[in-house]
């Protein structure tokens, strides 16, 4: 597998992160570090803070204000096939443990941590 792109941020931009929020907006973005235009939509990066610390994996889109959506705080983490099916199947067994019968929101986006669904 190919080596991820990272996606910079701007000083103390990396505190609605640490706060435990998900999306990046594209006003954060370092873009004479990692210009976003050079992103292809759904492409995944990591994401660094301002002194190059990585804080974990996103996909991003450049066309959008919320420009990154971080899917894991584990850099090393791939985002592919089986994360995702990882995540549904723990949506799922949430769900059926706190409701009788099956008549319930699957996906809750970030909740889940599947940002974006």
């Amino acid at each position: 597998m190919t080596a991820l792109r990272s996606l910079r941020l701007k000083k103390n931009a990396d505190r609605r992160l640490k706060a435990g929020h998900l999306w990046l907006y594209s006003n954060e973005i370092d873009i004479a570090a990692t210009p976003l235009k050079d992103f292809a939509p759904g492409e995944q990066a990591v994401v660094e803070a301002a002194n190059g610390k990585a804080m974990g994996v996103a996909y991003v889109n450049a066309h959008s204000l919320i420009c990154a959506r971080l899917v894991s705080r584990d850099a090393g983490t791939v985002l592919d096939r089986s994360l995702l099916v990882h995540r549904l199947n723990q949506a799922l067994s949430l769900r059926q443990r706190l409701f009788a019968k099956p008549f319930y929101r699957l996906v809750h986006g970030e909740g889940d941590l599947l940002p974006g669904w």
